[in-house]
């Protein structure tokens, strides 16, 4: 019995992927959200220059849960565009994405309550300091801004600050010298 329920809730958590861009065809030959079955909205945008001797990687860095939001709204506007020339977007394009694909991916991005905002801080601050997180936890939101405190399994304290809409602001945690790397103490 209980292996049925651990199916049953395995299945149910489940949520369909898509690759970037996934898009149908209507009857009528309109092009289509694969998720949501609505026409896609065309805006113009800039873009890093796609041609010539060099390449340009754009990516949000501050946002380390970007490319798990994304597997699920194949449709957003892309990290790569911009709406206003400047920096590196200086090449003219034209964006093609779903507005509940754009709607869904920034909600999936936000921190809502302590719990998401120590699950965010156990998946970057392992991603950073190449240590897990270990409870207790000191967990406050502040002007739209959590703070998680905690330590990591190797004694180091460690604390994160995370903006509402799921951009990291800054971790701190003390850094291992490289002579110190990987040496166990004893205590």
């Amino acid at each position: 019995m209980r292996y049925l329920l651990l199916i049953a809730a395995f299945l149910t958590a489940c949520e369909t992927t898509y690759k970037e861009g996934a898009t149908i065809k209507s009857a009528s030959g309109q092009t289509l959200c694969a998720k949501h079955h609505i026409p896609l909205v065309s805006l113009h945008a800039w873009q890093a220059p796609t041609h010539g001797d060099k390449i340009y990687l754009v990516h949000q860095a501050g946002y380390p849960y970007y490319y798990l939001a994304e597997e699920h709204c194949p449709n957003h506007i892309p990290q790569h565009v911009a709406f206003h020339r400047g920096g590196i977007f200086q090449e003219k394009t034209t964006v093609h994405y779903c507005s509940l694909c754009e709607k869904e991916f920034w909600e999936q991005l936000r921190i809502r309550d302590e719990k998401a905002a120590i699950d965010f801080a156990q998946y970057v601050l392992w991603i950073r300091s190449d240590s897990h997180t270990k409870a207790p936890y000191q967990v406050t939101f502040k002007k739209g801004i959590w703070t998680v405190k905690c330590s990591l399994v190797d004694r180091r304290p460690a604390s994160i600050k995370i903006g509402e809409d799921g951009r990291e602001i800054s971790e701190k945690f003390p850094r291992y010298s490289s002579n110190q790397s990987m040496q166990r103490t004893t205590r």
